[in-house]
């Protein structure tokens, strides 16, 4: 069903769509593979933003050394396809996830886990016994968001009773600042990137001297990873937008080249009634609303609003006089936040010179599990 449209100008695919433009995504990807070169660091992106195995993959040939997944149904997906070095960002905390952690474990016994207590260490460490399975970990540490993750006071203590557990192999530490990589101005987001991951270094340091393996230092984002690798401490770092791009990353001063929006949606006039704006077939279906709007590279003349008509539809509303689409006119938009929004899609389209020539299954989606 999916190869009718291979060969075919974008434009003509049904809409609404999510496409990528492959030399922009190899761009995107070794670009960052030789900063996090430069940088000394190790490269982990997280896949929690484009869900897809495929493209994962890519990552890994272009200098990855493992993907970033949020959680355990995504990292099944992941070792299922052969995807290794795998770290789940996130706690894991039930019996029945522990079971699919297994199945993970089978596939990719080089995973990763990060955990944040010691009851939910201790419960994997028994289960892990039982099961007859060795578990690498990494001690999550909050990194200022208050969402996951042991005090910085906490943590050394934490640390030391995890290293202790038969069946638990401590590995390092992870400190992710989300709550930073939006910040516009570059000299303001680095001073309070360093301040939180200086202090998680830290304790990665005070573990080092206390003779436990703690040679991991991992977190960032698209937002921090360049001025997070400048620290000393930093060993990996795990971006995830970088590889399509959106427009509230767009909107953020970067320290160098800015990385190009790969991934794009197409949006259809589908009405025209009105003198003052036209509907468009993306609603909150298809497109993840924010404060953010999303940003019209196909018409660069057009001045205007974006807002919703619900589930099924999206207003473009003119401002200052501006032309409207006419019924039928696709509009080529950059998404306003793409990790929601590629989780409402079932496919990525994949053009070069503006022709599709691929699709790709976004085999992840729904993993909210």
């Amino acid at each position: 069903m999916m190869n009718k449209y291979i060969g075919k100008h974008k434009n003509e695919l049904p809409t609404p769509s999510l496409v990528i433009d492959k030399n922009k995504l190899i761009y995107n990807l070794e670009l960052m593979r030789d900063l996090a070169k430069q940088r000394k660091v190790n490269l982990r992106p997280h896949a929690k933003t484009h869900k897809c195995s495929q493209l994962a993959r890519l990552q890994l040939e272009y200098g990855a050394i493992g993907i970033c997944v949020t959680k355990v149904s995504e990292a099944l997906i992941m070792a299922r396809a052969g995807i290794t070095g795998v770290l789940i960002t996130s706690p894991v905390v039930s019996f029945g996830k522990f079971a699919v952690l297994l199945k993970v474990l089978d596939l990719a016994p080089d995973t990763l886990l990060v955990v944040d207590s010691l009851s939910n260490a201790l419960q994997l460490n028994e289960f892990c016994q039982k099961h007859g399975y060795k578990l690498n970990t990494l001690l999550d540490i909050d990194g200022g968001i208050g969402r996951t993750g042991v005090s910085l006071d906490n943590a050394i203590e934490v640390a030391l009773a995890i290293d202790k557990l038969s069946n638990l192999l401590l590995r390092g530490i992870q400190c992710y600042a989300g709550h930073l990589q939006h910040i516009p101005d570059l000299a303001e987001r680095r001073i309070k990137t360093h301040e939180i991951l200086s202090k998680a270094g830290t304790i990665k340091r005070e573990l080092l001297a206390r003779g436990l393996n703690c040679e991991i230092q991992t977190g960032s984002g698209t937002g921090t990873f360049s001025i997070d690798a400048e620290l000393d401490c930093v060993t990996e770092i795990q971006p995830g937008s970088y590889c399509v791009m959106d427009q509230e990353y767009n909107n953020i001063e970067y320290k160098e080249t800015k990385f190009s929006p790969a991934m794009t949606m197409l949006t259809t006039v589908i009405s025209t009634n009105h003198a003052t704006h036209v509907t468009v077939d993306a609603g909150t279906k298809a497109l993840y609303r924010v404060a953010t709007k999303p940003f019209v590279i196909s018409h660069p003349d057009l001045q205007y609003d974006w807002d919703g008509f619900g589930d099924e539809h999206g207003k473009v509303t003119a401002l200052n006089g501006a032309k409207l689409p006419d019924a039928g006119e696709v509009l080529e938009l950059i998404v306003a936040h793409c990790d929601p929004t590629i989780n409402l899609f079932d496919y990525f389209y994949i053009t070069e010179n503006d022709v599709v020539v691929d699709y790709w299954k976004v085999d992840a989606r729904g993993c909210c599990q």
